[in-house]
Protein backbone atom coordinates (compact mmCIF):
# COMPACT_ATOMS: atom_id res chain seq x y z
CA UNK A 1 0.00 0.00 0.00
CA UNK A 2 2.76 2.26 0.88
CA UNK A 3 3.73 2.33 -2.71
CA UNK A 4 0.45 3.14 -4.42
CA UNK A 5 0.20 6.26 -1.99
CA UNK A 6 3.51 6.98 -2.93
CA UNK A 7 2.25 6.71 -6.92
CA UNK A 8 -0.70 8.63 -6.43
CA UNK A 9 1.67 11.59 -5.25
CA UNK A 10 3.48 11.64 -7.44
CA UNK A 11 1.09 11.70 -9.95
CA UNK A 12 -0.76 14.36 -8.75
CA UNK A 13 2.27 16.27 -8.51
CA UNK A 14 3.34 15.80 -11.91
CA UNK A 15 -0.19 17.10 -12.36
CA UNK A 16 -0.01 20.09 -10.57
CA UNK A 17 3.07 20.93 -12.34
CA UNK A 18 1.97 20.29 -15.46
CA UNK A 19 -1.08 23.04 -14.66
CA UNK A 20 1.56 25.60 -13.53
CA UNK A 21 3.17 24.95 -17.09
CA UNK A 22 -0.02 25.54 -18.84
CA UNK A 23 -0.44 28.56 -17.06
CA UNK A 24 2.36 30.21 -17.54
CA UNK A 25 2.64 29.31 -21.08
CA UNK A 26 -0.96 31.06 -21.87
CA UNK A 27 0.25 33.99 -19.82
CA UNK A 28 3.14 34.58 -21.92
CA UNK A 29 1.35 33.92 -25.41
CA UNK A 30 -0.91 36.64 -23.81
CA UNK A 31 1.72 38.97 -22.38
CA UNK A 32 3.55 38.64 -26.78
CA UNK A 33 -0.04 39.15 -27.82
CA UNK A 34 -0.47 42.36 -26.17
CA UNK A 35 3.54 43.63 -26.82
CA UNK A 36 2.82 42.98 -30.30
CA UNK A 37 -0.67 44.63 -30.84
CA UNK A 38 0.81 47.93 -29.23
CA UNK A 39 3.92 47.83 -31.52
CA UNK A 40 1.43 47.58 -34.71
CA UNK A 41 -0.28 50.96 -32.69
CA UNK A 42 2.97 52.53 -32.11
CA UNK A 43 3.96 52.29 -35.62
CA UNK A 44 2.59 54.58 -38.02
CA UNK A 45 0.60 53.71 -40.53
CA UNK A 46 2.53 54.17 -44.43
CA UNK A 47 0.50 55.90 -47.32
CA UNK A 48 0.07 54.02 -50.36
CA UNK A 49 1.18 55.92 -52.97
CA UNK A 50 -1.16 56.90 -55.25
CA UNK A 51 -1.46 55.38 -58.55
CA UNK A 52 -1.36 57.88 -61.79
CA UNK A 53 -3.96 57.25 -63.96
CA UNK A 54 -3.21 57.32 -67.58
CA UNK A 55 -6.51 58.63 -68.99
CA UNK A 56 -7.08 62.16 -67.95
CA UNK A 57 -11.05 63.07 -66.91
CA UNK A 58 -12.69 65.18 -69.75
CA UNK A 59 -13.44 68.39 -68.76
CA UNK A 60 -17.15 68.37 -67.49
CA UNK A 61 -19.43 70.91 -69.91
CA UNK A 62 -20.61 73.72 -67.94
CA UNK A 63 -23.43 74.01 -66.91
CA UNK A 64 -26.12 77.36 -68.02
CA UNK A 65 -27.03 79.35 -65.35
CA UNK A 66 -30.68 78.56 -64.12
CA UNK A 67 -32.55 81.69 -64.20
CA UNK A 68 -33.43 83.40 -61.09
CA UNK A 69 -36.44 83.03 -59.79
CA UNK A 70 -38.61 85.99 -58.52
CA UNK A 71 -38.52 86.51 -54.52
CA UNK A 72 -41.29 85.41 -53.07
CA UNK A 73 -43.08 87.81 -51.05
CA UNK A 74 -42.76 87.36 -47.28
CA UNK A 75 -46.07 86.66 -45.17
CA UNK A 76 -46.82 89.70 -43.09
CA UNK A 77 -48.54 88.80 -39.81
CA UNK A 78 -51.27 91.11 -38.82
CA UNK A 79 -51.09 93.10 -36.10
CA UNK A 80 -53.73 93.34 -33.86
CA UNK A 81 -54.48 96.32 -31.52
CA UNK A 82 -55.56 95.41 -28.15
CA UNK A 83 -56.69 98.15 -25.74
CA UNK A 84 -57.43 97.16 -21.99
CA UNK A 85 -60.40 99.64 -20.15
CA UNK A 86 -60.92 99.69 -16.65
CA UNK A 87 -64.57 100.81 -16.00
CA UNK A 88 -65.74 101.52 -12.26
CA UNK A 89 -68.80 103.95 -11.00
CA UNK A 90 -69.97 104.29 -14.63
CA UNK A 91 -66.82 105.85 -16.08
CA UNK A 92 -64.24 104.37 -17.85
CA UNK A 93 -60.88 104.84 -18.22
CA UNK A 94 -57.88 103.11 -20.58
CA UNK A 95 -55.20 101.44 -18.94
CA UNK A 96 -52.41 102.24 -21.20
CA UNK A 97 -53.49 106.17 -20.94
CA UNK A 98 -52.89 106.06 -17.14
CA UNK A 99 -49.22 104.13 -18.32
CA UNK A 100 -48.34 107.14 -20.63
CA UNK A 101 -49.53 109.49 -17.89
CA UNK A 102 -46.93 107.83 -15.50
CA UNK A 103 -44.05 108.02 -17.86
CA UNK A 104 -44.83 112.00 -17.87
CA UNK A 105 -44.97 112.43 -14.42
CA UNK A 106 -41.62 110.49 -14.05
CA UNK A 107 -39.98 112.95 -16.14
CA UNK A 108 -37.26 110.16 -17.35
CA UNK A 109 -36.73 109.71 -20.96
CA UNK A 110 -36.27 105.77 -20.43
CA UNK A 111 -37.79 103.72 -18.01
CA UNK A 112 -36.46 100.17 -17.30
CA UNK A 113 -39.15 99.18 -14.93
CA UNK A 114 -42.63 100.52 -14.67
CA UNK A 115 -44.87 99.60 -12.09
CA UNK A 116 -48.43 101.28 -12.00
CA UNK A 117 -51.15 100.99 -9.09
CA UNK A 118 -54.24 102.56 -9.85
CA UNK A 119 -56.98 102.59 -7.37
CA UNK A 120 -60.39 103.73 -8.78
CA UNK A 121 -62.48 104.50 -5.47
CA UNK A 122 -60.19 107.71 -4.67
CA UNK A 123 -59.14 108.15 -8.39
CA UNK A 124 -55.21 108.07 -7.33
CA UNK A 125 -52.60 106.76 -9.39
CA UNK A 126 -49.23 105.56 -7.45
CA UNK A 127 -46.00 104.14 -9.49
CA UNK A 128 -42.52 102.73 -9.58
CA UNK A 129 -39.87 103.83 -11.90
CA UNK A 130 -36.82 101.86 -11.80
CA UNK A 131 -36.89 102.21 -7.95
CA UNK A 132 -38.49 106.22 -7.97
CA UNK A 133 -41.81 106.28 -6.55
CA UNK A 134 -44.96 109.02 -7.46
CA UNK A 135 -48.38 109.50 -7.91
CA UNK A 136 -50.90 111.40 -8.99
CA UNK A 137 -54.57 111.82 -8.93
CA UNK A 138 -56.63 110.46 -11.98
Amino acid sequence: MATKSATVESTMAKLEEAKKQAETKAVATEVKEVKETAKKEATPKKAAPKKETAVKKEAAPKKEAAPKKAATPKKTVAKTESKFYIEFAGGQIEAQAIMDRAKEVCGKKTIKTLNVYYQPENGMVYFTADGEEGSFAY
